[in-house]
Parts: C-alpha cells; sequence; structure tokens
C-alpha cells in the first residue's frame, strides 16, 4: 500500500493517479510501468517504464477478471446477458449472408494473441457478437457505476474515422457506403476519406473510402439490430472495437492497461496468459527487449508487411482506418516506414 501510494502522489495528471488507483482496486500490479499524460508520449498519453527493465522481466500483471470479454460481462450484468443472448439468436436466424461475410472479414484483421481456453459462460455463437456485446456491457457498466467504468470513461480517441462516427451523419446522408465511390458518397465521408489519405498518401483512397464503409456498415449494422433493445452508442461501439485484442477464435477481451499501450512497428513489450487446470489465471506483460527507465512502452497491433517483407497497402489501410496509424514503404526496399504514432485513441478525450 506504501508503494501504491507513493506512485500516485508521483502522478501529477489527476486523470492518471485515477487510473491508477483504480488499477490497484482492481487488482492491477504495475511493477514496472504507469500510465502517464506527457509531450514525451508519441500520442500524448503512454506507458512508461518506471523502472530499467531487462529482456522477460514482468511489469504489468492483469487478472482476468479485470478485463472485458463476453464471459466477464455475463458474470457482471446476468439481467442483460439474458437479453444479449435472446437478441443474439433473433439476429443469427436472421442474419444475411453478407453481413456474415462482413463479421468473418472484421474477425479476420482483429489483433491475434496466442491460444487461450474458450470461456464457458458467454454462450453459444459469442464470437460472432462480441463488438456489440463489448459495448452492450460497457454501457451498462457506466449506467451502473460498474467498477469497469473508472477505466472505460477514459477510453479516447481522435482520428478521422472516431469524428465520423460522433458525427453521425452518414446514417442519414447516405446510406450505402462502397462500390459507387466516388459519387453518391455523403460529404463527411468524403471529407474522412480525404483526411485519412492526407495521412497515408500512398493509401489509394478506393482502398480507404471501401474500409471506411466497412467500418460504417458495421456501426449501422448494430445500430440497427440493437437499438431500443438494449442501451446502444456508435462512439462507443467504435472506440470499444479499435480497443479489443482477439485472444482466440472464440475470445476477444478489452484489457485494462494493455489497452493504454500505444503502437510501434518496434515493439518492446508482449503479453502473455496464464491459465492453470483450465481456469483463466492473469495477462502479464512482459519486456521484450532492455528498456531504460522512462522509455514509452509499446506493442506491435499488427504487420504492414507480406510473406516477402515489402509493404502491403491492404493491411496498411486497416492498420489506418482501425487506429488511425499512417505508413508507407520506404523506396523500393522491404523496410516500411510506421509513424511512430500510436494509436489515436490515446491522442484525446472523445466522450463516449
Amino acid at each position: 500500500m506504501k508503494a501504491a501510494l507513493l506512485l500516485f502522489a508521483s502522478i501529477t495528471n489527476p486523470k492518471d493517479a485515477a487510473f491508477h488507483e483504480w488499477c490497484t482496486t482492481i487488482g492491477i500490479t504495475c511493477a514496472g510501468a504507469q500510465v502517464r499524460t506527457t509531450p514525451q508520449s508519441v500520442a500524448g498519453r503512454g506507458v512508461f517504464s518506471t523502472k530499467d527493465l531487462v529482456a522477460g522481466e514482468k511489469l504489468i500483471k492483469i487478472p482476468y477478471h479485470a478485463a472485458l470479454t463476453q464471459g466477464n460481462g455475463a458474470l457482471n450484468f446476468p439481467s442483460l446477458a439474458k437479453e444479449l443472448l435472446d437478441l443474439r439468436e433473433q439476429n443469427t436466424q436472421q442474419q444475411q449472408p453478407s453481413g456474415s461475410a462482413l463479421r468473418r472479414i472484421w474477425n479476420r484483421i482483429r489483433r491475434k494473441q496466442p491460444p487461450i481456453a474458450k470461456e464457458t459462460n458467454a454462450g453459444e455463437n459469442a464470437q460472432e457478437y462480441w463488438k456489440e456485446e463489448l459495448t452492450s456491457y460497457a454501457l451498462e457498466a457506466i449506467e451502473q457505476d460498474h467498477p469497469w467504468s473508472t477505466w472505460i470513461e477514459q477510453w479516447q480517441r481522435n482520428d478521422p474515422m472516431q469524428t465520423l462516427v460522433d458525427q453521425g451523419t452518414w446514417t442519414h446522408d447516405n446510406p450505402v457506403y462502397t462500390n459507387i465511390y466516388p459519387n453518391g458518397i455523403a460529404e463527411s465521408i468524403l471529407t474522412a476519406v480525404n483526411d485519412f489519405q492526407e495521412m497515408a498518401p500512398d493509401i489509394p483512397d478506393y482502398k480507404i473510402g471501401a474500409a471506411v464503409g466497412i467500418r460504417l456498415e458495421l456501426v449501422d449494422d448494430y445500430l440497427f439490430q440493437y437499438s431500443n433493445k438494449v442501451p446502444t452508442s456508435a462512439s462507443l461501439f467504435s472506440l470499444a472495437v479499435s480497443r479489443a485484442v482477439g485472444l482466440t477464435e472464440r475470445v476477444t477481451a478489452i484489457i485494462p492497461m494493455h489497452d493504454m499501450i500505444n503502437h510501434s512497428a518496434q515493439s518492446n513489450v508482449e503479453m502473455a496468459f496464464n491459465e492453470k487446470d483450465g481456469v483463466f489465471g492473469s495477462f502479464s506483460l512482459i519486456a521484450s527487449v532492455d528498456i531504460p527507465k522512462d522509455t514509452e512502452l509499446f506493442l506491435r497491433y499488427t504487420d504492414v508487411t507480406d510473406d516477402e517483407g515489402k509493404w502491403n497497402d491492404d493491411k496498411a489501410t486497416w492498420l489506418l482506418t482501425q487506429w488511425g496509424i499512417p505508413s508507407s514503404p520506404t523506396g523500393n526496399t522491404a523496410r516500411v516506414e510506421e509513424e511512430h504514432t500510436a494509436s489515436s485513441r490515446e491522442k484525446s478525450v472523445v466522450d463516449a
């Protein structure tokens, strides 16, 4: 407790101090790391080492119950879980083939981690609806002032995609997003595509437009299926999708502290998961290289190169529209120049 008090005292930003206090309350230990709002972060806010770390050293430990998953959500909000299960069954029966394909595309571009066990309390077909259901549980946490709310209310992102979703203009300006670019596209969508291309001029505008269209169609589908049945929020949906990590084909999670770490192609930490006798344990963030004190920590969200190590504009498009991170090829070599910015989710506060 004394160490925790000293940690809080060393954090000058009230928001960061409140987050760390919450981490201590919920059982997250940060032996070698600290969230900081500072110009020294590539995104204005990030996670930094608080001491010299050697490769292989564990710096953060997160209990499984702290993560937002469909299973954990069901345990915390059983009444909502029943409503979501009923909606899941209805939507599965009514799901159009195009919708199923869209879900398969999106599931393939999630950040993937080494396989772990299956959640037994998430129900059948849970993974098909992770985006919608994690959003619902996040909204319920805020509504009920659940301990998760302290963390969820700090979710943030500021990039063209989030701005477009927050505006909500695509839902009435134009219900059709792709295959008709550039004619007939809502002005707000064109603005987002143009803003993205200014960030990453090497990516063709039609690919950016298609990726933006897929994301908007997911949001629109979510609102159509869930509005007036359970509380909904397009903004929080977009935030949740950008913070989630695919653990297996069946389990997706939003993991506190892990979701505060920014992206770089040259990551210096990695995540491991502990599981014993079929019981979920905890997540650990481990230094993958020696890290000096006061160095920002980075995860690599995804790779933008092909099998030959060359920059791939399809992968780069998803990196851009999913997390607001631009990348580009460097000359004719296999090297890739990636903005050493991390996820735009930590650039500025966006009210959910």
